[in-house]
């Protein structure tokens, strides 16, 4: 694979270790990024951002008493693609999966920075500025857990569905495919079904299969015929495994 050879990037980092870790990674595995420079606050970074363009901004989630979110409120609006480098943090990485943002956890593994920035090379640069929208929205409504939409990334958009107009989920593989009321076709999205049933437990969807995750809302009857299976109010049916059909209470 051919690799744009003018991207630059910047980390926020309160650890100085871990900037320095971050730098030989870079250094070593994605040698066609140029590092323009780091910062241990916000305050800094925003004083080197604030005058200074880059492609691919690292960001810690944690910092002392200021988040990574501190920082995305204060930037200027700006074509920059986010990878959060982070530890911890329930509510940031939730917003993050929500916001189909990339992330690395600490201790960054050079294959999954290498994918990050492969797929920041891939990705369609104007869609940043709504990515980096639907972060900070995200951020806030899973403290208040209100969070009523999800980012759904395809080979060619990245969609915000309201989680309520998902009818199910279907594993293929390591891709996962949404079916969407009053959407003829699925968004499919090259996430595995776990991540999402991870997710989208708190607003009402249960694994009812290997395979499938369903909006319990959005079930009109359980079929006991061919081994059992749901009927969703989109017409589509669902089989339930014979391991989970004990879920079935819940509906």
């Amino acid at each position: 694979m051919a690799f744009m050879t003018n991207l630059s990037c910047f980390i926020v980092d309160d650890e100085p270790g871990a900037v320095t870790t971050l730098t030989v990674l870079i250094e070593r595995y994605c040698p066609f990024l140029t590092i323009s420079g780091s910062a241990n606050s916000v305050e800094q970074a925003l004083n080197f951002l604030n005058n200074h363009t880059v492609d691919i901004l690292f960001l810690d989630i944690k910092m002392k008493q200021e988040t990574g979110f501190d920082l995305l409120r204060l930037l200027p609006k700006q074509f920059l693609h986010i990878v959060f480098v982070t530890a911890h943090d329930e509510y940031g990485i939730q917003a993050i999966k929500f916001s189909a943002t990339d992330y690395l956890l600490k201790p960054v593994v050079p294959e999954e920075l290498i994918a990050a920035v492969h797929k920041v090379i891939l990705s369609n640069k104007n869609s940043y500025t709504d990515q980096t929208s639907m972060l900070l929205q995200s951020y806030e409504q899973q403290r208040l857990n209100t969070q009523k939409r999800i980012a759904l990334a395809d080979q060619n958009e990245i969609r915000y569905v309201l989680i309520e107009s998902i009818i199910c989920c279907g594993a293929e593989n390591s891709y996962t495919s949404f079916y969407i009321h009053n959407e003829s076709r699925p968004i499919i999205v090259s996430k595995p079904i776990s991540e999402y049933e991870q997710i989208l437990s708190l607003y009402g969807f249960i694994r009812i299969h290997q395979s499938w995750l369903i909006n319990k809302n959005r079930v009109e009857s359980f079929k006991k015929a061919d081994g059992g299976y749901l009927m969703m109010d989109n017409k589509m049916s669902v089989p339930v495994s014979r391991q989970r059909k004990h879920l079935l209470k819940e509906l």
